[in-house]
């Protein structure tokens, strides 16, 4: 009988120490994430289109070779809105929107834990919205075309 107390008491303990320690791959603990990915549900964008990023954006990070998601308000997020100047950067405000105005190639850029990526889009003119003739990848602007009854 003494044995079989003696064992669970010793398994007891042994639940108690367990139970302090923090689990493998914690979520909240103090590890810093590895790698960063930015996930866009658009890339494709017309003038006038805005990014906005808690539609735009999933972002996910790996931690001991899990992927996690991170909340979309923690990141921080910025256009480079000319690619040949990649360190321009115009910060999306937490609580605001990004309008694009002008076409041309973009790159978006995701920031969060000391971690950064880019991704890129394309933002069209088709109907010369932003001074150019119309002629974006979208189509010709607005045009009508006529059928004859057979």
């Amino acid at each position: 009988m003494k044995a079989t107390f003696r064992f669970i008491g010793i398994l007891l303990a042994v639940i108690a120490v367990a139970s302090c320690a923090p689990p493998f791959g914690s979520v909240g603990g103090t590890l810093s994430h590895d790698t960063l990915w930015a996930v866009p549900y658009r890339v494709t964008y017309e003038i006038n289109d805005l990014f906005v990023r808690y539609e735009d954006l999933l972002v996910f990070g790996s931690r001991q070779g899990s992927a996690l998601p991170i909340a979309i308000d923690k990141v921080t997020i910025g256009v480079v809105e000319n690619t040949a100047f990649p360190n321009d950067i115009i910060y999306v405000p937490l609580d605001d929107y990004y309008l694009f105005d002008s076409e041309g190639r973009k790159s978006i850029v995701v920031s969060y834990g000391g971690l950064s990526t880019r991704y890129s889009i394309v933002v069209l003119d088709p109907f010369g919205i932003g001074g150019g003739n119309g002629n974006g990848q979208n189509g010709d602007g607005i045009t009508s075309k006529w059928w004859d009854d057979p």
